[in-house]
């Protein structure tokens, strides 16, 4: 029987895990989503539709669920990789 509840409790917080991590991953992937389309706006090359952003979500959101010890340091990864970019462009 305790294993059964100790199932439970893992489930829960890995989903607890995936929602607080939707509250950092979101954002980022609306951010690197409108930075490509602005930069594909000085070549006019055409947009990302909306289904590439939530395909984003989605992917963030996968990782977060199967790595959740790992998923931190990925995010971080992509968010130092953001800041080399925008230096690299001159923002």
């Amino acid at each position: 029987m305790a294993r059964n509840s100790n199932q439970g409790g893992f489930l829960a917080s890995r989903l607890i895990g995936l929602f607080a991590s939707l509250f950092f991953s979101v954002p980022t992937a609306a951010l690197i989503w409108f930075g490509v389309n602005k930069q594909l706006s000085y070549f006019d090359a055409g947009f990302f539709s909306s289904s590439y952003l939530i395909a984003c979500i989605i992917i963030f959101a996968v990782l977060a669920l199967l790595l959740p010890r790992l998923f931190p340091s990925i995010l971080g990864g992509i968010w130092h990789g953001i800041l080399k970019v925008e230096r690299w462009w001159g923002w």
